[in-house]
């Protein structure tokens, strides 16, 4: 996907999220983000970390629920939510960039929910 299109690729998204589950493992659901996608899987969040200097290079990172320490969504207004999420495990922070059109708060609702499951 590239870094400004609108719109969200979803069924481009599914396929290419389907090729890293093992056994067993269900897809719940993908989102746009500004260079690629975040998935939530029945055991994991996943999402392709792509260097915006190289289309060639993109690293999949696979974060168990279990794993997750804290996630933060920046409020930049009384009812306005930025387009950024943090995820935050012992060893890293990693940000994810929104597409405009995403659903960022049903985003976070659901990572927080599957984070308290544990």
């Amino acid at each position: 996907m590239g870094l400004f299109k609108s719109g969200d690729n979803k069924a481009k998204h599914r396929e290419h999220a389907e090729e890293f589950l093992f056994e067993g493992e269900e897809l719940k659901g993908t989102y746009g983000l500004m260079v690629d996608f975040v998935a939530f899987t029945s055991h994991r969040i996943l999402f392709v970390d792509r260097s915006l200097m190289s289309k060639s290079r993109s690293v999949v990172v696979s974060i168990p629920y279990s794993k997750i320490e804290e996630c933060a969504i920046e409020k930049t207004g009384m009812f306005s939510f930025s387009n950024n999420i943090e995820i935050a495990t012992k060893s890293k922070t990693h940000e994810l960039q929104f597409l405009k059109d995403s659903d960022v708060m049903e985003f976070y609702r659901e990572l927080t929910e599957r984070m308290c499951r544990g």
